[in-house]
């Protein structure tokens, strides 16, 4: 292979690996995602201790999202699964006749950052959850708070458009 193939192989892979990234960085808070069999573990942190939260929606409105919060206290994690009826209106979906699909959890702090990981199925159950499979375009609402309630109003949120 000469040295300009080589160079344009090289710039179409890095291109390929920028269209095709697992990551995100939105405003302070770094998101990841990964596919292992049926599940999408996704990873996140943030510049405080409080709560973060993941969102999953088809549209870009926090209404009718799937959204996962998860924080940390005294190094005992708690990830709740909720679905948004209505601005400022997000339900367990327990509450909703449905279960929580968050597979596993887990997380650490320190006083001013917060990490955290979860599972969820790929496939949804219900109307409550959506499909999270490779390949799919969604929009990922991304939101921490200072503080561990989760009734807590966050101190940033923001939603991405990202493929899978």
């Amino acid at each position: 292979m000469n040295c300009n193939s080589f160079v344009s192989t090289s710039l179409v892979v890095l291109f390929c690996s920028i269209c095709f990234s697992q990551q995100v960085k939105v405003n302070e808070m770094n998101v990841s995602w990964d596919f292992n069999d049926n599940t999408i573990t996704f990873s996140a942190s943030a510049p405080d201790d409080g709560w973060i939260a993941l969102g999953f929606n088809t549209k870009n409105d926090i209404v009718g999202s799937n959204l996962i919060m998860v924080n940390v206290i005294d190094g005992k994690v708690k990830a709740e699964d909720f679905f948004v009826v209505g601005v400022g209106n997000p339900k367990p979906v327990a509450k909703l006749g449905s279960q929580s699909q968050v597979i596993a959890a887990s997380g650490r702090e320190s006083s001013k950052k917060t990490w955290v990981s979860f599972s969820l199925p790929t496939t949804a159950m219900d109307k409550y959850h959506m499909d999270l499979k490779k390949g799919n375009s969604i929009w990922l609402i991304c939101a921490f708070s200072m503080e561990d309630e989760f009734d807590h109003h966050s101190r940033m949120r923001k939603h991405v458009e990202v493929r899978l």
